[in-house]
């Protein structure tokens, strides 16, 4: 017999207290090797956030552009009017009419309708179930950036 045979038959209780002691040091090596590999697979992680990271331009905002230039092309848009009838002259922002909307002029509460081939504008009212017009001939007609600018300062 050899010589740790022997001593397992002499003195079990001795043998196995080192035995015992063998074990928890495989288990507690085995423990720190797995906490040594989580480190390093935590410390790779961080590594790669802090490198810059090539972005691709994002599709939303050409989207977003898209959308913009859709409603843009859609809104009817506003034009400073400028209209007279007997030497009195006025000058109003018209918002012609889109999808079945009404035609307004922003200062009148009449019925709007522009005959731009002829430079007459009608306003209509209906009073006591009839209808009156007016027919106004239109002096000049001036674009959007005017209607915005005579709009801000009103």
């Amino acid at each position: 017999m050899n010589s740790p045979q022997k001593q397992q038959l002499l003195n079990s209780e001795d043998f196995q207290k080192q035995l015992k002691r063998k074990q928890q040091k495989a288990a507690i090596d085995k423990q720190q090797a797995l906490i040594k590999q989580k480190m390093a697979q935590i410390q790779a992680a961080q590594a790669a956030e802090a490198a810059p990271v090539a972005k691709k331009p994002s599709k939303a905002k050409w989207y977003f552009l898209a959308l913009v230039a859709i409603v843009a092309a859609l809104l009817p848009y506003p034009k400073v009017i400028t209209y007279e009838k007997l030497g009195i002259v006025a000058e109003s922002i018209y918002v012609p009419s889109r999808f079945g909307s009404k035609a307004i002029l922003l200062d009148t509460n009449a019925d709007v309708q522009l005959d731009s081939q002829n430079r007459w504008l009608y306003l209509c009212n209906t009073l006591q179930g009839e209808r009156h017009c007016n027919r106004y001939d239109v002096v000049e007609t001036q674009g959007f950036f005017a209607a915005v600018n005579k709009y801000l300062n009103q």
